[in-house]
């Protein structure tokens, strides 16, 4: 049983120190294999920005309108407040 518990013992170290070496210091093995597909294009302007906006020429159709309640006069601006009169009543 020790021989078994000494065998299990090395070779959980060994793979832990080869573990240890192999991620240590080494480069990446794949880091030259793939390129970047998108690293050729250099594009760095707006697609859009030859393209003329749609909506310069419309005018703003409320331009002309005027504010229908512009005119118009606060109905309760002159009516007296009912209930001022009955605030001083009750104390």
């Amino acid at each position: 049983m020790k021989i078994r518990y000494a065998a299990t013992l090395v070779s959980i170290s060994l793979l832990s120190l080869g573990a240890i070496a192999g991620c240590s210091g080494v480069k990446n093995p794949c880091a030259g294999l793939f390129k970047n597909p998108c690293a050729s294009k250099t594009e760095t302007t707006d697609p859009c920005a030859s393209k003329a906006n749609p909506c310069a020429a419309k005018e703003n159709p409320c331009a002309s309108k005027t504010n229908p309640c512009a005119a118009k006069e606060n109905p309760c601006a002159s009516k007296a407040n009912p209930c001022a009169a009955k605030a001083n009543e009750a104390e």
